[in-house]
């Protein structure tokens, strides 16, 4: 028996199973329908710009925000973008796609407890850029790497939400004995919140590798079986955040040398390009200014 089980003992009780949680959640805060709808139709590679902008337009604050997106300094555009429609177009299927759903999620699990909110957000949007740029560099992912750093984290909010007391006590115990909050949470709920996460992912229909993405995001990046994996973008994408000091509403990590992958080509080519980790913070504010 482990050191850990007399604490899961003496709580079973009181502890929601992962899938009753997941459940409730689901069900409390349900993703906006045109949302939902957005991620059936781009399921598949035949669709339209038509399609796609009439199931946007159904939604009217939807709408607002892409529109805001579209014109924000994140985009820096020439010329107003009046339509949905000019927006698709202009923006594309993959962008649209990632903006539209990463700001319904920020705007379904909005307020914390113990998670300062702006930081969690700007830290899950840093990680979603760097994400983006490691999946253009590589060419793979491209269609989620944005979405998954965005929405890596989502079980850390979700429970801060809806079960406070549970990561209240996770917290606790990490700090009492020594060990990271995903420990922590094994061994008093038997289930981590990146499980959760996963779960919740999985309820409002994500693509898989998505869910994955979010489910694994805080596994050891050595004991992933494929360094190409959308999770281990995500990962690389949160170490080099993680190493520029942005915190995750949790903690404040100190400033540490970035990943060395980051500092030779074509990632430094790259990341120079978007004005240095400085440039892609900068993007950061101007989409949380637009999608909030």
């Amino acid at each position: 028996m482990t050191t850990t089980e007399p604490a899961r003992e003496e709580t079973d009780l009181h502890l929601p199973t992962l899938q009753d949680l997941s459940e409730s959640i689901a069900e409390l805060s349900p993703l906006p329908a045109a949302a939902m709808a957005i991620l059936r139709i781009t399921e598949h590679d035949r669709f339209s710009a038509h399609e796609l902008a009439s199931t946007i337009s159904s939604d009217q604050a939807l709408t607002a925000k892409l529109l805001r997106l579209a014109n924000s300094a994140y985009y820096g555009f020439p010329r107003t973008i009046g339509t949905v429609r000019d927006a698709v177009v202009l923006l594309g299927f993959r962008t649209v796609r990632a903006t539209t759903l990463a700001s319904s999620v920020i705007d379904t699990l909005r307020g914390s407890t113990h998670v300062n909110y702006d930081e969690f957000w700007y830290h899950s949007v840093s990680t979603g850029m760097l994400a983006e740029m490691l999946a253009r560099t590589e060419g793979v992912h491209q269609d989620e790497a944005f979405t998954g750093g965005v929405l890596h984290n989502i079980g850390l909010m979700a429970m801060d939400q809806q079960r406070p007391d549970l990561l209240a006590e996770s917290l606790e115990y990490a700090r009492q004995h020594g060990v990271s909050l995903p420990a922590a949470e094994q061994a008093l709920l038997g289930y981590t919140d990146a499980d959760l996460g996963g779960a919740l992912a999985a309820r409002w229909l994500f693509p898989v590798e998505l869910v994955e993405a979010i489910r694994c995001h805080a596994m050891p990046l050595d004991q992933l079986p494929d360094p190409r994996s959308l999770t281990a973008f995500v990962l690389r994408a949160r170490m080099l955040a993680r190493s520029y000091g942005v915190p995750d509403g949790i903690g404040h990590p100190g400033r540490q040398e970035p990943p060395d992958e980051w500092t030779m080509p074509p990632l430094s080519v790259a990341l120079k390009r978007a004005g240095g980790i400085e440039g892609v913070l900068e993007r950061v504010g101007a989409f949380l200014d637009s999608a909030s």
